[in-house]
């Protein structure tokens, strides 16, 4: 039976946090697509014909990272997967920004005021990012 580090605990705790954050933040999604697909038109980045097929399979794969989190299943490809995704969600904010578009991120909740577009809201990526980046360390360590 292996002994619990220190890191070994960290990982199981960022983990159940991000599992159910990514599982928080598809909800919306999920029961509004074409609310989501509203907010990916916003961004002026994907071609029409994309808009839908993204505003139905970025909340199920929000889910799927989310659930295997949780379960400890698959953690490596999951962190990959959670650490992409969010990089793309990162850029995709930073070129709003820059644009200077006033527009809801799509983060979390399709209509809060606090949903906007800023320099918070890829502050927070970045911490979500650092977590999946950590999950994956983590587990090639663990491999090993």
């Amino acid at each position: 039976m292996k002994k619990m580090t220190i890191y070994s605990a960290l990982a199981v705790a960022v983990r159940i946090i991000l599992g159910f954050l990514f599982i928080y933040a598809s909800l919306d999604k999920i029961l509004d697509p074409p609310k989501f697909a509203e907010v990916i038109y916003n961004y002026r980045i994907l071609p029409v014909e994309l808009i839908n097929i993204c505003a139905v399979a970025v909340p199920w794969i929000e889910v799927l990272i989310g659930v295997t989190l949780l379960l400890g299943i698959w953690v490596g490809s999951s962190a990959l997967l959670l650490s992409g995704i969010t990089a793309v969600f990162i850029i995709l904010i930073i070129s709003a920004i820059v644009r200077g578009l006033n527009i809801e991120c799509g983060c979390f909740s399709l209509d809060a005021e606090g949903s906007l577009v800023s320099w918070k809201r890829v502050i927070e990526d970045v911490f979500i990012l650092a977590g999946g980046i950590y999950l994956l360390v983590c587990h090639r360590d663990s491999e090993t």
